[in-house]
């Protein structure tokens, strides 16, 4: 696909005959060619730029990174063997944990990984400034630079949002400026040179003409959309909780709270009505694999690309600048890999998946060998044995999208009753929301012992109360049809309780034996932390069988996908005027953009907009950016910067709210400083030292 043109040009100009993109990245590679030379040609240096992109990979569509955007927060639970529970619950601290893959959150990791990319886009704003390079255009210097100073912004975005005030680098490190003395610059410091970097990479994307898609790169259109987000945070995080204004930046340091939500306003306004993107009538569009790119979603404004081929180096980060006892070069943690450096990809289809396909008792065939109705696909176990025809049933495209055997991620009642509040008229609930399992052929509905009427579900989610009479005349009806588990109460609850401030998966499953005469639910791999509704947006799933069959015959454990990840989307620009012109006092805008959004997502036939007499709040936009943006890397950092992290935690998700009490609040806003950061700098204050512009510190708490 066309998609890829960019990033396969990237790899064969980064490797330099090595096997990694950060090989090139050193100044002694080992083909003894200097990337000094290298960035004297016109394939290096653009090869340069393009690695700016490759750090990206480690933070989205990567597990750790799902869990510092998305965990601690009203919308999803751990599950039984995520390995990142201490994002949820709050219970980390400041120890760099290195490569431990049991209980991480990979802060060490991340701070290495976004600071050396910051270096390398350093590296490369400065080789395009001083390049002699006579084949390049000046429209090629523009293009190139202005991609440099945008994905800079986007990790010191990032960064300042976890950690807060933080070192500040604008040149790329070598012998002569190292130092083990850095200061942290304030937060609205640091804001005010995001904005810099943003506005000279518009500048220059304009003057280049870089203003579509092509080739998978950030574009004019991506960099004000980035804008609008960071003028948006800007308001309502320097502006709205700290009480700052934008500093060290002639052009926004005299604007006020109000003048950062206008122009926030106003970017998401510019990029609607002038931009390439455009919203699907079908929601299912958006996420469906045959619109996975970047380039060719007409949603998406800016991605991640990920290469079909995913055991090309161009899906995999680069190495670590430190090297082995050996020589080599140290690896990322493998949670962030993934798949280690031989192949890469997306994980995202991994994390809300639940173990479906495990402790199936119940769903067992009728005494002949091999005819569950379920069967955890590999790529040489897919078949199972149809009871009532005898003949092998091959589940491998209906199964291996979202099967699998460990649970990382579990979306909480609050989301799932948000997603069904509307799901009558929204699209978003069902396309979202993997609320039933089908078998994988017709020919195995006579399969399951227990349920001799089953066709074609065999496991269904309801967000019922269990013991409503709802609910016990729904348990009654489907009692040899299907199994089925209520979001609390009934057989198999999911969740522990019917209050989203009490509410937690369920960790085992209750006998049942004085109702049905079996065990058949006795089961802990049927607990609400590993069989759940999962989120299906995210999964490798066609809308038309010859594109699964090719994929999944390719990848057929989809261990790892070559999906794009999707950084920004229109319908966030309409949420970011919905909460901009709300905060200006101006709620019929406010509701005319929400309703923009509802008004494309609508069921048709179907009214799904916010009616006049409906106050608009804070808290609605925060509901709309749930159903709309759940999973997309926002959460936390959106209740953080509006100031509601402690309250929706308190309200909505007893896993965390156990840690996070009031006076810890502030604490929890920031992410630790790792702890071999602070043992190498040899500026750490004390408690007389609280100079900014001399020592170093660690976040207050840790």
């Amino acid at each position: 696909m066309n998609k890829k043109l960019y990033i396969v040009m990237a790899a064969a100009a980064l490797t330099v005959g090595a096997t990694s993109c950060s090989d090139f990245l050193d100044e002694d590679n080992k083909t003894g060619t200097t990337a000094q030379t290298e960035y004297v040609t016109e394939s290096g240096l653009k090869g340069l730029v393009a690695s700016t992109y490759s750090f990206a990979r480690g933070w989205y569509g990567k597990e750790p990174g799902l869990g510092l955007a998305e965990m601690g927060t009203d919308l999803f639970y751990y599950g039984f063997d995520c390995k990142q529970k201490s994002l949820v619950s709050y219970n980390f601290g400041a120890e760099s944990l290195g490569n431990n893959v049991q209980n991480n959150p990979c802060l060490d990791q991340y701070w290495e990984l976004f600071y050396n990319a910051v270096d390398v886009c350093n590296n490369a704003i400065e080789q395009v400034h001083s390049t002699k390079i006579n084949s390049l255009t000046t429209k090629d210097r523009q293009d190139l630079v202005a991609q440099a100073f945008f994905m800079r912004s986007l990790y010191y975005f990032n960064m300042v949002n976890m950690w807060g005030a933080i070192p500040y680098n604008e040149t790329h490190i070598d012998a002569t400026n190292r130092t083990k003395s850095p200061v942290r610059k304030p937060e609205n410091e640091v804001y005010g040179r995001i904005l810099a970097d943003l506005d000279s990479a518009i500048t220059n994307f304009d003057n280049a003409g870089s203003y579509s898609k092509a080739n998978g790169k950030a574009n004019y259109w991506a960099a004000r959309a980035l804008k609008a987000r960071v003028l948006l945070y800007a308001a309502s995080w320097l502006g709205g909780q700290l009480n700052e204004q934008v500093a060290d930046n002639d052009h926004y340091s005299s604007m006020t709270t109000a003048d950062l939500y206008q122009a926030a306003s106003d970017e998401a306004d510019a990029v609607i009505d002038n931009s390439y993107a455009s919203f699907y009538d079908n929601y299912d569009d958006v996420w469906c694999m045959e619109n996975e790119s970047y380039v060719n979603n007409n949603e998406a404004l800016f991605g991640i690309v990920y290469d079909e081929d995913m055991k090309t180096n161009v899906n995999c980060i680069p190495y670590r600048y430190s090297r082995t006892t050996s020589g080599g070069w140290e690896n990322y943690n493998s949670l962030i890999t993934r798949t280690g450096y031989s192949r890469g990809g997306n994980a995202m289809l991994l994390m809300f998946v639940s173990k479906w396909n495990n402790g199936c008792a119940d769903l067992g065939g009728n005494g002949r060998k091999n005819t569950n109705v379920f069967l955890r696909v590999s790529a040489s176990n897919h078949s199972i044995q149809s009871a009532s025809t005898g003949n092998n049933v091959d589940v491998l495209n209906a199964y291996s999208p979202y099967g699998r055997g460990f649970c990382r991620y579990v979306p909480s009642l609050r989301l799932w009753q948000l997603l069904e509040e509307h799901a009558s008229t929204d699209q978003r609930a069902r396309v979202t929301l993997q609320d039933h399992y089908d078998i994988g052929s017709p020919d195995l509905s006579k399969n399951a012992k227990n349920y001799p009427e089953l066709q074609d579900t065999a496991i269904f989610y309801s967000v019922l109360d269990g013991n409503s009479a709802e609910g016990k005349a729904l348990q009654a009806w489907a009692k040899n049809r299907y199994r089925i588990q209520f979001a609390s109460n009934g057989d198999i609850p999911v969740y522990t309780s019917s209050d989203p401030a009490l509410a937690e998966p369920t960790v085992e499953a209750k006998p049942v034996s004085d109702v049905y005469g079996d065990n058949r639910y006795n089961s802990v791999m049927i607990g609400g932390w590993q069989s759940y509704p999962g989120i299906r947006k995210f999964l490798d799933y066609f809308q038309t069988s010859s594109a699964a069959t090719a994929y999944n015959s390719q990848y057929p454990t989809n261990d790892i996908s070559s999906r794009d990840f999707i950084v920004i989307r229109l319908p966030e620009m309409y949420l970011i005027k919905a909460e901009a012109q709300l905060a200006l006092g101006n709620e019929r805008e406010a509701r005319n953009a929400l309703n923009s959004i509802r008004r494309v997502r609508a069921i048709e036939g179907t009214n799904n907009t916010i009616s006049r007499s409906e106050p608009i709040t804070l808290d609605k936009i925060l509901d709309e950016r749930a159903i709309e943006l759940c999973g997309e890397y926002q959460r936390w950092f959106d209740l953080k910067r509006t100031g509601k992290l402690y309250e929706y935690v308190h309200k909505y998700n007893h896993q965390a709210s156990q840690a996070l009490d009031a006076d810890a609040t502030h604490h929890y806003l920031y992410r630790p400083i790792p702890q071999e950061e602070i043992d190498a700098v040899q500026n750490m204050a004390d408690s007389t030292n609280t100079d900014y512009t001399k020592y170093f510190w660690q976040n207050p708490g840790y």
